[in-house]
Order: structure tokens, then C-alpha cells, then sequence
């Protein structure tokens, strides 16, 4: 049913793209414009004023939103003709999933729709990092979007649509609560000053926080390694297929959908490998700030951290031969150890930054120090 939720997401927002995209760049260009000339204008009051690599990273953020809200807009309203839907209003709880009582797909689907809201959303903009005011603004944001197609005649007015869109958002956001607060927790142990908006958790919160992660990948590696071989491959395949046609679009390849589709036995254990990697390197990093906040630093952090991931790449393996259709692979457990392995390597060249900065600006302020009291 998951494979059939976003394969429906895909078809309806593949035929925004124009659309969507023509909204985003031109929302991105104004914003760039607006910003460089905010801090131009603080610089010459000689008022602080942001840098160039905080500046693009607030670009770049507020671009993945503006993309992600345009499309939302095109699949909820302008996709549909005015009037288009009777009007019609359903009140009912649970009144969109089927009649066993499980999830339909249609419920799915609103919530996987705004679950990139609770991610982005809070990311670009400090008063949603609240997780009260995140809920409230999903909660309203879908409430409009219901409204809209009820007065407009484009869609139905269901309050299922409004739960399950909220709900979607509440997982989002605690994505996003994960990942920011073990990066504020490794700043803490960096002795990385804290910003305005990031406040450091008490222990054993925070043990829980970071371990909550470790235990979430470990049980979506064993997941996927325990589906069947028609599941892998199904699931595969559709991956492939998606990656394939962004790479098109992004790169204007012209393929058509045939190539496409011929491409994809091609490509597919190329992503296969790639998804081995990613799944490591997410637990590797998430392990390696556990360790890390335990006060176990330097390189006994990055041993632990990479023999605990190798026995996880063994035992996911293991797992595999009493599986339809899957067999074990060495070879595997090696990609898995190479995913492992360029994340530490990642981590390993950020912290010798870290510990740079830090030595650098301790080294300005005790200069800046000396100078003051050599006036005095």
C-alpha cells in the first residue's frame, strides 16, 4: 500500500512540474534580492549583518520550502477545475478509510503529503522549532486548503483530510526534533557556542532523543532486509524509476518514458547499493553522536561506532538467508562498511573544523581582551 501511495503522489505532482517550479524560482529570486539588500544596507549602518555561507544556507532552505509548498498548492487547488466538485462536506472521523477499519490509501496519502511540512517548515524559521505553533500552523494551513476547495468547488471539505495532514506534519516535525537536537548536543560537547534559539536538554532526555534513532534505522534496515524478493525488487524498481526521471528533468535529457523504463533493470542495483549506503551512513551518524555525547570521544567514538555498524551489516545479512527469495552477501556487508566508513570521514573533517573555529575565536577574544586592557 506504501508503494501505491507515493506511486499516486508521483503521478499528481509530476504533472505540476511546470508549473510548481516556475512558481518556486521566481519566490527564491525575489527572496535573494530582498536579502542581499537587507544586509547591504545593515553593512553600510555597520550593523551585523549575515555571511556569505549563511546566506545561501537560508537560500537554499527557503527554496526546498517554496518547491515543496508550490507543488502542494498545484495538487490541492489549481489542479482541479472551479467547480469541478459538488460541494460536500464530511464531518465523519475516520470516514476516508476503508470499511475493515484500516488505513486506506487515500489516508495515506494526506498523511505523507505533509510530512515534508514538519521538516521544513521549522527548519527555515525559528518560531516553528515550537512544536505548538508547528501543529497550529498545519492544523490551519490544511484547514484553508479544505476551505478553499469547498467554497472554490475543486475538492471536498473533510475533517479526516485535516487530522491526517496534521498528523503527517507531527511525524515530520519529529524528524526534525531528532536530527537538530543531537546537533545541538554535539555543538554542546564541541564547546560550539549555543544560538539564541538552541537550548541544550537535560541528560537523560537526551539519551532518550539519541537513542530513539539508532533503535527507528536499525528496525527500517531489518524491515526492508526482511521483505520478500518480489517486495525488494518491486520497491527497487519503482525507486529507480523515480530517480531516473528527476536526473532527466533536472539534466533535460529528452529520454521518453520508454528509455525510461528500459534504463531501470540497468540502474537498479547501482541504486540498490546506493540505498545500502544511505541506510548505513544515517545509522553510523546517529550512533556516532551517541557516543559521542557520552562523553566517549576521540577515537575510541569512531571505533565503537564502526564496530557497531559492521555487526549490524552482519546480522542484517544473516537475517536475509531465511528470507523468500534473499540470500546473504559479503559483498553487501562491505558496501555497508564503505557507507559507514565515508560518514565517519565526513564527521571526522567537520569536527577538526569545529575544534578549529573554536580554537580560532577563543584565540581572537583573548587577543581582543589583551587590546583592551593595553588601552585602559
Amino acid at each position: 500500500m506504501l508503494i501505491n501511495a507515493l506511486n499516486d503522489i508521483w503521478t499528481a505532482l509530476r504533472s505540476f512540474d511546470e508549473q510548481a517550479l516556475t512558481f518556486a524560482s521566481w519566490a527564491v529570486l525575489i527572496y535573494v534580492f530582498v536579502i542581499i539588500t537587507v544586509n547591504m544596507v545593515k553593512k553600510l549602518r555597520h550593523r551585523e549583518h549575515d555571511g556569505v555561507v549563511k546566506m545561501l544556507w537560508n537560500v537554499f532552505k527557503f527554496g526546498l520550502l517554496c518547491i515543496y509548498l508550490s507543488y502542494l498548492v498545484s495538487l490541492t487547488l489549481s489542479g482541479r477545475e472551479a467547480g469541478s466538485r459538488t460541494s460536500k462536506i464530511n464531518l465523519e472521523i475516520f470516514g476516508t478509510w476503508s470499511k475493515s477499519g484500516t488505513m486506506s490509501r487515500h489516508a495515506l496519502e494526506n498523511i505523507l503529503l505533509f510530512i515534508p511540512f514538519g521538516i521544513l517548515v521549522p527548519l527555515k524559521s525559528n518560531f516553528f522549532k515550537k512544536w505548538w505553533n508547528l501543529i497550529l500552523s498545519a492544523f490551519i494551513s490544511s484547514l484553508s486548503i479544505e476551505l478553499m476547495q469547498l467554497f472554490t468547488g475543486r475538492g471536498y471539505f473533510e475533517t479526516d483530510d485535516i487530522l491526517l495532514n496534521t498528523a503527517g506534519a507531527v511525524l515530520g516535525y519529529m524528524v526534525f526534533w531528532l536530527v537538530h537536537k543531537s546537533y545541538i548536543a554535539v555543538k554542546h560537547e564541541t564547546k560550539l557556542p549555543l544560538g539564541r534559539h538552541e537550548q541544550q536538554l537535560n541528560r537523560v532526555t537526551l539519551f532518550a532523543v539519541q537513542l530513539l534513532p539508532v533503535v527507528l534505522i536499525i528496525m527500517m534496515i531489518f524491515g526492508f532486509g526482511s521483505d520478500d524478493a518480489d517486495r525488494s525488487a518491486e520497491l527497487s524498481r519503482f525507486i529507480t524509476e523515480k530517480i531516473l526521471y528527476i536526473i532527466n528533468k533536472l539534466f533535460n535529457l529528452k529520454w521518453t518514458a520508454e528509455k525510461i523504463q528500459k534504463a531501470v533493470p540497468v540502474y537498479e542495483g547501482v541504486v540498490r547499493k546506493g540505498a545500502h549506503i544511505t541506510e548505513f551512513a544515517l545509522l553510523t551518524f546517529f550512533t556516532f553522536v551517541f557516543w559521542y555525547c557520552r562523553k566517549i570521544k576521540n577515537s575510541l567514538a569512531f571505533i565503537f561506532t564502526f564496530c557497531f555498524t559492521a555487526v549490524i551489516a552482519v546480522l542484517d545479512e544473516i537475517n536475509q538467508l531465511h528470507v523468500d527469495g534473499r540470500s546473504g552477501s559479503f559483498k553487501d556487508v562491505i558496501i555497508d562498511c564503505l557507507g559507514s566508513a565515508i560518514i565517519l570521514f565526513f564527521i571526522l573533517i567537520m569536527l577538526s573544523l569545529a575544534r578549529f573555529y573554536h580554537w580560532r575565536r577563543g584565540g581572537m577574544d583573548k587577543k581582543r581582551r589583551t587590546n583592551l586592557n593595553g588601552s585602559e
